[in-house]
């Protein structure tokens, strides 16, 4: 009866290693595939494998799926059979081990089934940045073209004052000072108007730049609305968004900041220090002011936006779209840890059975055991009495 018994475990014991090593053996070749996509990709952006590149492909595909399938006989194979205490620090040890490079397996698996949800979710980011960027330009380049009024406030102002102190010196009275004083008037003058003349060069090429900024997201609309090959598309993507980059550059050179700057520096001077009469530096700080105030409000705003870096379309791993869009590629990695956490789990249930199936193991003897020697029962026969 218990050779009948062992003999049922073994058989047993056999059908669910050979069914686990089947099952597992699919699934590493399956990871093994995925990391060979997630390997070909990194020896070749490009999508062109030369024969080199397709050999570290293949050997690669080959070592990950063997190497796994051997892990897996090895431990369904040999750690059950160890005494329990070796036998749980050894299957600790395997299932670290395991679970360590099935995570790295996992994100392989996940990038390659995320890449292309990945990259449109990355198009998609970039293009909502650069349309963004246009438009807080476009913005910045009407606040500047609002400060014409206060340009020509000043320029009307300090033209009119420098007139009037060089005819009668109404803001020196007396002495020297009526030729300084004249001088900074007109110069304060020549100030606003060199900023106001900027604006007006300046704004009919900006005119140009916009139009063509909204004509490149257009067309970078299209084509990424295009139904073509992922790399094509990429490629013309990434062209489209190198020209707008430089359109977008071409834009912050027209933005007058440093003018407005220079202009609004030019009243702001402290005219006491300078060595102006008090009835002139008063008379300058009151009417002047006002406009510098209206000159450089929000303009530091304008100034960040000009010196910000435009960013196109960078080149960004597949990996990294896990982690930076995970909105989109959330299924994708849930698909890649499903694939790479089934062997284990059924790696852990064929130990677990085939522990089970074992033999039990003898029970210990107390010492001096082996010394006695048990005397056979002789069955005596009854006599009978007549």
């Amino acid at each position: 009866m218990e050779a009948h018994m062992t003999d049922k475990n073994n058989n047993t014991s056999e059908f669910v290693f050979r069914g686990l090593m089947t099952a597992n053996m699919i699934m590493h070749t399956i990871s093994g595939c995925f990391a060979g996509i997630w390997i070909a990709n990194m020896v070749a952006p490009d999508g062109v494998l030369s024969p080199v590149d397709w050999l570290k492909t293949g050997l690669a595909v080959v070592a990950i799926a063997v190497g796994l399938t051997y892990g897996t006989y090895v431990a369904l194979r040999h750690l059950p059979p160890l005494p329990i205490e070796q036998r749980r620090g050894a299957i600790f040890a395997f299932v670290v081990s395991y679970a360590a490079f099935a995570n790295v397996l996992a994100l392989a698996s996940a990038s390659v089934l995320g890449a292309p949800s990945g990259e449109r979710a990355h198009i998609e980011h970039s293009f909502n940045g650069m349309k963004e960027a246009v438009a807080v330009r476009r913005r910045a380049a009407a606040s500047i073209n609002n400060r014409v009024s206060a340009l020509t406030d000043c320029v009307e102002t300090a033209t009119a004052m420098s007139a009037q102190e060089s005819a009668t010196g109404a803001f020196s009275r007396e002495g020297g000072d009526v030729g300084r004083v004249a001088v900074t008037l007109s110069n304060i003058a020549n100030s606003c108007e060199t900023a106001r003349d900027a604006i007006y060069i300046n704004r009919a090429s900006l005119v140009r730049y916009f139009d063509r900024a909204d004509r490149l997201l257009i067309d970078l609309r299209r084509v990424i609305d295009n139904e073509q090959p992922r790399h094509q598309k990429l490629v013309a993507v990434r062209k489209i968004a190198d020209e707008l980059q430089r359109t977008i550059r071409a834009i912050n050179d027209g933005l007058a900041v440093e003018a407005l700057q220079s202009a609004a520096s030019s009243t702001l001077k402290d005219w006491n220090a300078a060595g102006l009469p008090i009835r002139a530096a008063n008379a300058i700080a009151q009417n002047f002011n006002g406009v510098a105030d209206r000159l450089t409000e929000g303009l530091d705003d304008v100034a960040a936006i000009k010196d910000a870096i435009v960013i196109g379309i960078p080149m960004v791993s597949n990996v990294s779209y896990l982690f930076l869009y995970p909105d989109a590629t959330m299924g994708a990695l849930a698909i890649g840890l499903v694939i790479e956490l089934i062997p284990l789990g059924g790696i852990l249930l064929g130990l677990t059975v085939l522990q089970n199936k074992l033999p039990p193991a003898p029970q210990p003897q107390p010492r001096g055991a082996e010394d006695i020697v048990r005397k056979p029962r002789v069955k005596r026969a009854l006599r009978v009495v007549e």
